[in-house]
């Protein structure tokens, strides 16, 4: 027992232990304090218990920390002491013992200061004179009205998470608070304050929420809730948060931030419900003094904790909610519009290259017509020469060999019927030959620079300029018989040639991929020579 009655006051051991220590006083000179001022007192039995009135001693523990108490001078046990224990150990066990010491001192100042007009006793809970299962900080009771409030503050509400232990504890707390005839009044520390202002959302654990309240103004809200969100704007709502809740459930919470004499409170509605916690939506919030919050309404039948009446939140709520959910409804419909756009993009492009398909079809077919014609007239001039040579070989006399053979001039000498000219021959079959290659070579190049390609459109400006730096590119680094192309260096190698392209690096590789394909190809068919290809990405 931290308090006893002297001379019909009540003195508090545990606070003038404090207030000394706050002098910088030692534990050996607050305890011989203590003993030169009023261990006299203790010997004549002046000190008497606050519930049973019988005679109570000093005991100054010696270790740091410790508290000073009271007790029976025959050891016997009272409501008191028992509240008193009971309350010890609670706090030991799932409060943080320096903060509840510093916000329950806070806390006692106020409510004095507030409930002193209405003449009411406040009292630490441990001093009621009834044995009680579970022990409130404060109990407040109101002569005229015959109520009686109990006042909780909670510095650590995760106690037990795992088990849930806590959370039944301050279940069966509250039940019995009622049951006893108590008006439950609890405050969280707002070290637990978990909400984001971008989400409008926050979480609870399953201990904070039997530390809620639900007040005359928690039930308008429902009111309101119910009667102005239906149809397509509850749809909106649910979507929007998130809420699997089938009804609205509007209730409060409470925290406190006893450094600074604040207090926060939270109306909300559960929108989901977790193993160890409950997500919920925030309707409304108020940051008051500590001072205003502890004032007691004008029906003395509640603390006002925040602004009573919330008409205008309620409209501003609503309002807000119409206006996002017309914006949202406008992002739909233009991200309809736009999804309809991209479709019909889509469906242009399609339709476009099938066309240039068609055309590249055409075209191939039309290269291979001319092809197939400049072979036919090919093999027709290789003919024609074959058989001028054939002609001219049947007028040569056997006894004439081939090199000295030239029917167009006539030379006197040991053969006066023939005409002798060294190497003419020769040179009319290699001028042949020469001239055959070189349209051969010309025919590869006009198709190479004129042969659609698919893709090509990616590439801008003359088709036939960025083909021409390519077969440059080509020349100056094909090997032999191989070719190994890096299509990074390529596509470089024509930006700063002066090409440019109408579509990024990724999709200008495919029709230059397919450029060197053809020229590959092409030099097999019409120059039977085979060139081994490598394309790195």
């Amino acid at each position: 027992m931290d308090s006893a009655y002297l001379h019909n006051s009540v003195f508090n051991i545990e606070l003038k232990r404090r207030e000394l220590e706050q002098q910088n006083l030692t534990r050996p000179e607050v305890k011989r304090w203590f003993e030169d001022n009023y261990r006299v007192f203790s010997k004549k039995s002046a000190f008497t218990c606050l519930c049973c009135n019988k005679p109570v001693n000093m005991n100054l523990t010696k270790d740091e920390g410790r508290p000073f108490y009271f007790r029976h001078n025959d050891e016997s046990e009272c409501s008191y002491s028992e509240n008193t224990t009971t309350y010890d150990k609670h706090v030991s066990k799932h409060e943080v013992k320096s903060k509840k010491d510093i916000g329950l001192t806070i806390f006692k100042e106020i409510l004095e200061g507030e409930m002193k007009p209405y003449d009411v006793e406040i009292d630490r809970g441990y001093h009621y004179k009834m044995k009680l299962s579970f022990i409130p900080d404060f109990i407040i009771k109101f002569p005229n009205s015959g109520e009686r409030w109990a006042i909780d503050y909670f510095t650590a509400i995760d106690q037990g998470l795992t088990s849930g232990s806590y959370a039944r504890h301050l279940s069966k707390r509250m039940k019995t608070y009622k049951e006893e005839g108590f008006k439950p009044f609890s405050f969280v520390d707002y070290s637990w304050l978990s909400f984001l202002e971008e989400t409008n959302k926050g979480t609870l654990l399953t201990a904070e929420t039997y530390v809620t309240s639900k007040t005359h103004e928690d039930s308008l809200w429902d009111t309101f809730l119910e009667g102005n969100l239906q149809g397509d704007l509850l749809d909106f709502f649910r979507k929007d948060t998130g809420s699997s809740a089938d009804e609205f459930n509007t209730r409060n919470i409470a925290y406190v931030d006893v450094f600074n004499r604040l207090c926060t409170i939270f109306r909300f509605v559960p929108i989901s419900q977790h193993d160890r916690n409950i997500t919920f939506y925030k309707l409304s919030s108020s940051e008051v003094p500590l001072a205003r919050a502890l004032s007691v309404n004008a029906d003395q039948n509640h603390f006002v904790l925040s602004k009573e009446n919330e008409d205008e939140r309620r409209n501003g709520f609503l309002k807000e909610l119409t206006e996002r959910k017309q914006q949202f409804e406008l992002e739909q419909q233009r991200l309809r519009e736009e999804q309809e756009r991209i479709r019909a993009e889509e469906e242009r492009v399609k339709l476009e290259e099938e066309k240039q398909r068609a055309r590249l079809r055409a075209r191939e077919v039309e290269w291979q017509k001319q092809r197939q014609k400049a072979k036919e007239l090919e093999d027709e001039e290789i003919e024609r020469q074959m058989q001028e040579t054939m002609r001219r070989a049947a007028l040569r006399p056997i006894e004439v060999h081939p090199d000295g053979w030239d029917r167009g001039s006539i030379r006197h000498n040991g053969y006066s019927n023939y005409t002798y000219q060294q190497n003419s021959t020769v040179a009319n079959y290699e001028s042949t030959e020469d001239k055959i290659e070189k349209r051969r070579k010309e025919k590869v190049r006009d198709l190479l620079l004129s042969q659609p390609i698919p893709g090509e459109l990616y590439i801008s400006g003359d088709t036939q300029y960025w083909r021409k730096v390519i077969l440059k590119w080509i020349n100056e680094n094909q090997t032999s018989d191989t070719l190994v192309v890096s299509l990074e260096k390529i596509i470089g190698y024509m930006k700063s040639s002066g090409v440019s392209f109408t579509q990024n690096d990724k999709l200008v590789k495919y029709p230059i991929k397919d450029f060197l394909e053809f020229y590959v190809k092409t030099l097999k068919a019409e120059l039977k020579k085979k060139v081994q290809l490598s394309i790195k990405e």
